[in-house]
């Protein structure tokens, strides 16, 4: 069986050695990771985000995300004042050079 490897920001691990990463570290990044998201989302005017699809997209099994589904978070102005608060820069253009998949 061929081992999987994933990449978080500057986190990479092998599936089999994730217990080398500090857990505070990693759940930090990944809060982080769920921040950027979110201030995506919002800077294209969407509203809401479900806690369900985000799990996925961060390599969550379905089972798992299931569970949270019927759960979101408000992207609302009061979430845009907490970015600036937060020193988060919101992005208002695509930088040149990026590359979609």
């Amino acid at each position: 069986m061929r081992k999987t490897k994933r990449l978080l920001g500057r986190f990479s691990f092998d599936r089999d050695n994730y217990y080398m990463l500090d857990e505070d570290q990693l759940q930090k990044r990944i809060k982080e990771i769920m921040v950027e998201i979110m201030i995506v989302l919002y800077e294209h005017g969407i509203k809401e985000a479900h806690m369900g699809a985000m799990m996925r997209l961060l390599g969550v099994d379905d089972e798992s995300a299931a569970k949270h589904d019927d759960e979101s978070v408000v992207l609302d102005e009061k979430f845009g004042e907490m970015i600036t608060k937060l020193n988060k820069p919101v992005p208002t253009t695509i930088p040149s050079g990026t590359t979609f998949h």
